[in-house]
């Protein structure tokens, strides 16, 4: 892994390359919202394991998990097949989303700046379809 990206320095990249994006850091993750839909984020980072979802093992000092929300036919693209014996605690390697893949999210542990500028248009895709869905209301 070459020069990960701050957990700081993704969120406020993520707050601050879209219009109207609103962050929600009242706990120790964060998520992003587009527009104004407030119930469904396009982005989260996550910094914790829950009972739920510990398959990351966030738990390991200054590991955290950007998960993005993009469309199937991006998602297919990426992973055409869902691998089940995955790696999930490997950094810096685009997964799909260990609890949410057949929703369509993709993720990666401590994304080095490398791999963030490959994800910039899948979060722009995210981004786009969660305005989309606030517009359709």
């Amino acid at each position: 892994m070459t020069g990960a990206i701050s957990l700081e320095a993704l969120a406020a990249y993520i707050r601050d390359a879209f219009r109207d994006v609103h962050m929600d850091a009242r706990t120790p993750d964060v998520f992003f919202f587009a527009g104004d839909e407030r119930q469904h984020p396009f982005a989260t980072i996550v910094t914790r394991d829950t009972e739920l979802d510990h398959h990351s093992k966030l738990d390991r000092p200054g590991v955290f998990r950007l998960n993005l929300c993009v469309g199937k036919d991006s998602f297919q693209k990426l992973f055409p097949e869902l691998d089940p014996n995955i790696d999930f605690t490997a950094l810096d390697v685009l997964l799909p989303h260990p609890v949410h893949a057949r929703m369509f999210w993709l993720s990666v542990l401590n994304p080095s700046h490398e791999t963030f500028y490959v994800l910039r248009p899948y979060l722009r895709e995210a981004y786009d379809l969660q305005i989309g869905r606030g517009a359709r209301g």
